[in-house]
């Protein structure tokens, strides 16, 4: 008899501990805030390396000395909303390659009052800009723009092939994408190509399947390169490919981010009188909840979280296993 898949994706902390990747920082979408408070940013305070997101509407100040010009990775900061300097004499020192990109809507100003160089931007210890130079309404690029503003990458099972989907929401220069795939997490190849948008401020889908995928697990990497020939890889994700009696199980989580209220679907488990155990993790790996649920043949089971669960903002992992199968999927909570 047939034996149809079952997908999990693994969520990745520190299993390959040779391979490093941007952290994806988000303002709060509430309103904003001061730029060196936790509560004001999605996971947390930027750090060296993040790639950093002022939302819409929010107002992040600069109310701080702000020097990241040690760092050994670049940054990247896309403003959406409002990036002000409300306090007089504060600095936002960057390192060598990063870049800020300030979109249709976004704006640099400063409301801390003083003389006009007292507020100012650097990157690699060159000023880009300061106050006497005015407000910065977008479209405006400080320093390196990054090529790629990768929103999302993921997999999912498709019949017995591996669809790997991805969106962008701004990208500059950009030739191509490519998938590469590996068995151990350290050799891989190349599986499949797909054309860029070349300059672009809106969002964009992709898609690309992979129809001979590995048996157990593989990792897939995505590619970005440049028409000038520069590429960097942007995202990286296990899958767990099996084949089991039993069909096809899959775990959802949506909307995510989790803006007041989401909901975590296991569903298509066909497994007859079986328990399914939901369970979510914070950053630091404290169990938070854990929920044991009965189900018949072919029924899903959905948990809501919102308020009542007395969330914090910030990164969570959400684990169900039913049956000798476990998955995994991250939450952002906002």
């Amino acid at each position: 008899m047939y034996k149809l898949p079952i997908l999990t994706t693994i969520i990745l902390s520190s299993l390959l501990c040779n391979i490093s990747f941007a952290t994806i920082v988000t303002s709060n979408g509430t309103g904003g805030g001061a730029w060196s408070i936790d509560a004001t940013w999605t996971p947390s305070v930027p750090a060296c390396g993040d790639t950093i997101t002022i939302l819409a509407g929010d107002v992040i100040t600069v109310e701080t000395q702000l020097d990241y010009s040690a760092c050994g990775s670049p940054m990247f900061i896309t403003i959406d909303g409002t990036l002000d300097f409300n306090t007089n004499g504060q600095k936002l020192k960057l390192p060598c390659g990063s870049g800020i990109i300030v979109n249709v809507g976004g704006l640099v100003t400063s409301t801390g009052g003083g003389g006009g160089a007292n507020n100012k931007i650097e990157i690699c210890e060159t000023e880009v800009w300061r106050t006497s130079d005015g407000d910065v309404a977008g479209y405006f690029v400080f320093g390196a723009a990054l090529p790629v503003t990768l929103i999302s990458f993921e997999a999912e099972i498709d019949n017995t092939a591996v669809k790997l989907t991805w969106k962008t929401s701004a990208e500059i220069n950009n030739d191509f994408f490519t998938i590469e795939r590996s068995q151990n997490g350290l050799d891989f190849e190349e599986i499949g190509e797909i054309p860029g948008n070349g300059n672009s401020n809106a969002t964009k889908e992709y898609d690309l399947f992979d129809d001979s995928p590995l048996m157990g697990t593989s990792y897939y990497r995505l590619k970005q390169t440049d028409f000038d020939g520069k590429f960097e890889y942007i995202d990286l994700l296990a899958v767990n490919f099996n084949q089991d009696d039993d069909g096809i199980c899959t775990l959802h989580v949506y909307p995510n981010p989790c803006v007041g209220s989401c909901t975590i679907d296991l569903k298509d488990c066909p497994l007859a009188d079986s328990q399914v155990n939901i369970e979510l993790y914070d950053a630091f790996g404290k169990k938070i909840i854990n929920r044991i649920t009965p189900k018949s043949r072919d029924q899903g089971i959905s948990f809501h979280l919102n308020s009542a669960n007395n969330l914090a903002p910030g990164v969570y992992i959400v684990r169900a296993s039913a049956n000798g199968k476990n998955q995994a999927s991250k939450v952002i909570v906002k």
